[in-house]
């Protein structure tokens, strides 16, 4: 059963509380935000999932997220999105993670188009795609992620 609901970053933690009486998980999906604005979603998480391109730009934007994530004391997943396997800052990427002392996801989200054209169409990879990289992609995510929940 999927419940979707809007609100601004303060109502999340409102409506978290509401949904979480009736869904066993709660999604709370936010814009890249300055910190203070990202605030009220990750003290309504059981978990924060940070994703990261390989990028210094996000290498910034990601320790301060994280840094609200740990003193809120949450368990915390790096996920390296939107990347190449093969660029050079991969590795970069990796040592930037264990630098911050936080456990990253074992799958590297790919730089696929699929991702760009089925948000087009209000559709996820999963739906448009029934196999290919996106769809192992997303199912290595949502098992990891299940099991850092149970």
């Amino acid at each position: 059963n999927l419940t979707f609901k809007t609100a601004s970053l303060w109502g999340a933690q409102y409506e978290a509380k509401i949904l979480k009486k009736d869904h066993d998980i709660v999604i709370i999906d936010t814009p890249p935000k300055i910190e203070s604005d990202a605030r009220p979603s990750i003290e309504a998480a059981d978990l924060v999932l940070i994703p990261v391109s390989a990028s210094h730009v996000d290498f910034w934007a990601t320790g301060a997220i994280a840094d609200i994530a740990k003193q809120a004391d949450k368990k915390i997943l790096i996920q390296i999105n939107r990347s190449n396997q093969r660029s050079k800052l991969i590795n970069k990427t990796k040592d930037f993670i264990k630098d911050l002392k936080l456990l990253s996801t074992k799958t590297i989200i790919g730089n696929r188009q699929i991702y760009n054209s089925s948000m087009g169409e209000g559709k996820t990879a999963v739906e448009k795609q029934k196999k290919g990289y996106a769809v192992e992609e997303m199912k290595n995510l949502s098992e990891q992620i299940l099991l850092e929940l149970n």
